[in-house]
C-alpha cells in the first residue's frame, strides 16, 4: 500500500505531468483572457435581427422556382424566427434538405441562404443535421475559397463555421473518450484553415472578413484546448495562418488582432510543436503588437500572451 502510494510522486512522466498541470494553473490564474476556453468561451455571431427582409430575399428566390417546396420553406422559417426554442425545437429532414439545395445558389442569391447557415449552426437540432454532413461541409468550404467570392460571401461562410464549431454536439467517441475527436471532423477543420491563402491576409484582407476569419480560427483553438483535442497538424496551420497577422500588426483591425493573440496564447497550451512555432517568432510578434494603436483589451491579451510565452 505505502509503494501503490509513492510510485505515482516518484514516477517521471507523473512529476513532469503534475507540473505542467500546476503550470497551467498559475498561468489561468495570472491571465485575463488566456486560455480562452476557461476565461469566456466560443465567440457566437447570433445576431437574429434581420430575419425579416432574409425571408423577403429568400422567399423571391423560392417563389421563381416550382421546384421548391413552399412549405418546407414555411416550417424552416418559422423554426428560424422562434429563437427562444432554439435548443429544443426539431429540425426536419425537409428542412435540411431545403438548406442544401438553396446552398448551392450562386452570387448575391447565396448570400441569404448564407447568413441562415450562420443562423442555423446556433439552432441545436440543425446543427446536429447540417453540421454532421459532409455534402454541406464541402459546400461551405467550396463556397468559401471560390474563386472571385464577395467578402460578404466569405464573411458569410466564416461566420457559420465559427457558430459550427461552437455548438457542434460531441459525438459517440467524444463523449466516451476524453481528447478525442472524429477523423472526419479534424480534417474538416483542418481543410478549412487550408483555405485561409483565399480569404484572409493581414495586409489586404476587408475588415469583415478578417474579423470573421480570426474568430473563427479562435473558436477552433478553443475547441482544441476545451475537449483537450490532441491535433498537431491543424494547430500547426492556425499558427502559420494566424502569425503574420501578429507581426504586421499595424495593419490589423484591433478586434480582429485581439483575436490572434488570443488564438496564438492558445494553441501554446494545445500543442507542443505549436507552441514552439509560436515561440520562434513570439518576440518580435510582441514587438510589432506594441507598436500598433492597442485597444484596452488587445493590452490586456497581449500582457497575457507574454506570460505565456515567459516574455513577461
Amino acid at each position: 500500500q505505502v509503494y501503490q502510494f509513492v510510485a505515482p510522486k516518484t514516477d517521471p512522466q507523473a512529476i513532469a505531468a503534475r507540473k505542467e498541470r500546476e503550470r497551467s494553473e498559475r498561468l489561468a490564474r495570472a491571465t485575463r483572457h488566456v486560455p480562452s476556453w476557461t476565461k469566456h468561451g466560443f465567440k457566437l455571431f447570433a445576431d437574429t435581427s434581420k430575419l425579416a427582409p432574409m425571408r423577403k430575399r429568400l422567399a423571391k428566390s423560392i417563389e421563381s422556382d416550382s421546384s421548391f417546396s413552399a412549405n418546407a420553406f414555411k416550417v424552416l422559417m418559422a423554426n428560424m424566427e422562434n429563437v427562444s426554442k432554439y435548443h429544443s425545437s426539431a429540425f426536419s429532414q425537409e428542412e435540411a434538405g431545403l438548406v442544401k439545395k438553396m446552398l448551392v445558389w450562386k452570387g448575391t442569391k447565396l448570400l441569404p441562404v448564407l447568413d441562415a447557415f450562420r443562423i442555423l449552426m446556433q439552432h441545436a437540432a440543425a446543427v446536429s443535421a447540417l453540421s454532421g454532413d459532409s455534402k454541406v461541409r464541402s459546400i461551405i468550404l467550396e463556397k468559401l475559397a471560390e474563386e472571385g467570392a464577395s467578402k460578404h460571401q466569405k464573411m458569410f461562410c466564416l461566420r457559420g463555421l465559427s457558430n459550427m464549431v461552437a455548438r457542434r454536439p460531441k459525438s459517440d467517441e467524444e463523449r466516451k473518450k476524453a481528447g478525442t475527436a472524429p477523423k472526419d471532423v479534424v480534417d474538416f477543420f483542418n481543410a478549412a484553415v487550408k483555405t485561409a491563402a483565399k480569404w484572409l491576409n493581414p495586409t489586404s484582407a476587408e475588415a469583415p472578413v478578417c474579423l470573421s476569419g480570426t474568430v473563427f480560427l479562435s473558436n477552433v483553438v478553443c475547441w482544441m484546448g476545451m475537449h483537450k483535442i490532441r491535433a498537431t497538424a491543424l494547430a500547426k496551420s492556425v499558427v502559420e495562418v494566424l502569425m503574420p497577422f501578429a507581426l504586421n500588426a499595424q495593419s490589423v483591425n484591433q478586434t480582429a488582432l485581439y483575436y490572434v493573440i488570443v488564438a496564438l496564447a492558445g494553441v501554446t497550451m494545445c500543442d507542443d510543436q505549436a507552441k514552439a512555432l509560436v515561440a520562434s517568432q513570439g518576440a518580435a510578434a510582441v514587438a510589432a503588437i506594441s507598436s500598433s494603436s492597442m485597444t484596452d483589451a488587445t493590452k490586456e491579451a497581449l500582457s497575457d500572451f507574454k506570460k505565456v510565452l515567459g516574455l513577461a
